[in-house]
């Protein structure tokens, strides 16, 4: 999927992905600047990922999370 980076904050990077923000970490993001578009994909288990599931869906959980805290 791709997020586009937004601005950096120390370590973590401020991304969009579906008209939200999440925050992840920059190293994730390499070389890539603030404005560029970013393919990224979840590397298994260890990206919270079901087997089988979307990869989409990590942000689905992020966003449901988020409007319950908010």
């Amino acid at each position: 999927m791709k997020v586009i980076i937004d601005r950096f904050e120390e370590d973590i990077a401020v991304v969009e992905y579906d008209g939200a923000q999440y925050r992840v970490p920059r190293i994730l993001m390499g070389a890539a600047q603030e404005g560029d578009a970013v393919q990224i994909a979840p590397l298994g288990r260890n990206a919270g990922l079901t087997d089988g599931e979307d990869p989409r869906a990590i942000f689905e959980r992020l966003r449901k999370r988020r409007r319950r805290r908010g």
